[in-house]
């Protein structure tokens, strides 16, 4: 299973763009490996390949081009991985700022306009020592259901990440996408009772989409589609409320059916334009790719795009770490900064 990892390192060093990745409970790793260095942009989404997607949905998607990639695909054979000796050291804590922003965000949310909004921070820690190709295998053998992927390009950045959130599948005229909200960290029991708070955020996501699906004037028409039961599913070290929505797709432009569904509330808010705006004007920082969406598009008949949460940006020796939480009136700013730090635990796990 060496031909990708040595693939990865040879493109890394020759600073040639690439993706490595692999789908949730999957047994194989594929990469996209380009041989020039230009930044191409999805057009209209009827391309064929890997797109790398902003969170803000009216900035370009960034498309690896299946026909112009060498594409590899093998079996992954887990490794026993030494532990590294790094040391990380966090260059900026912004906890007063993040507490300043929840309560900022609880306000308007009284005001009545806005029923959530999902609240983001990125926290910078210094690496020592650190190896792509390790840190990568230490990801992929460490959370299994989860969307794991390492994507590079020398004229944009370097991710990684460990998304437990689907955004959307179609295949054929099936399609499937998830609600998925609320936090808590796990403690050794998957049933554990989720408060008012978090059941209610949920909730706020699976309406939301369900509109979609029944506003005939947006890129989303089901027929005969079905919401599960919610239920509580386990990704690292937390635990999330998760329902599953699918249901049959007739004709569709995938760009337009991606304007509907992206940002997420789950990782945006609701309504979803006022939250948005309310994000870029507060947050005052650049959520770049975070919870953006990424994935293949028109790859054998199928799309398969995930939301781009548990990631972290390497520049050099410092690693960006992004996460944030979804506020309501009845959030508690101090438990949202726990739940930031909690989250960071995914990443930090493997760095």
């Amino acid at each position: 299973m060496s031909l990708i990892f040595d693939k990865i390192a040879e493109s890394f060093s020759a600073e040639l763009p690439f993706t490595s990745f692999r789908k949730p409970n999957g047994g194989s790793i594929k990469g996209f490996f380009c041989n020039t260095s230009e930044v191409n942009y999805a057009q209209n989404f009827n391309e064929e390949g890997f797109v790398f997607s902003p969170f803000d949905n009216l900035e370009a998607s960034i498309i690896f081009h299946e026909k112009s990639a060498q594409i590899l695909e093998d079996v992954f054979n887990e490794e026993v991985l030494e532990e590294t000796k790094n040391e990380l050291k966090t260059v900026y804590s912004n906890r007063e700022e993040h507490l300043q922003l929840v309560s900022k965000g609880i306000n308007r949310i009284t005001e009545g306009d806005i029923k959530k909004v999902v609240l983001s921070r990125k926290e910078d820690v210094q690496v020592s020592n650190f190896d792509l190709v390790t840190t990568f295998k230490r990801l992929l053998a460490t959370y299994h259901n989860a969307f794991i992927y390492v994507w590079y390009h020398p004229k944009v950045g370097l991710w990684m990440g460990a998304t437990p959130e689907r955004l959307v599948t179609l295949e054929g005229n099936e399609f499937t996408t998830m609600a998925l909200a609320s936090t808590q960290s796990y403690n050794g029991d998957l049933n554990p009772q989720w408060g008012s708070k978090e059941k209610k955020e949920h909730q706020y996501v699976v309406d939301y989409i369900v509109s979609q699906i029944k506003d005939q004037s947006n890129g989303i028409i089901l027929d005969e589609f079905e919401v599960s039961e919610t239920y509580t599913t386990k990704a690292g070290n937390l635990l999330h409320l998760k329902a599953n929505i699918k249901g049959s797709i007739g004709d569709f432009e995938l760009k337009k059916l991606l304007k509907t569904l992206h940002p997420t509330p789950a990782v945006c808010g609701l309504p979803k334009e006022k939250s948005k705006e309310f994000i870029l004007k507060n947050e005052e920082y650049n959520r770049s790719f975070y919870t953006g969406f990424l994935g293949e598009i028109n790859v054998n008949q199928k799309t398969e795009l995930f939301v781009n949460l548990r990631c972290v940006e390497f520049n050099n020796n410092t690693a960006s770490i992004y996460v944030g939480g979804g506020v309501t009136i009845d959030s508690d700013p101090e438990k949202e900064w726990m739940e930031t730090v909690s989250k960071t635990k995914t990443i930090k796990s493997i760095l």
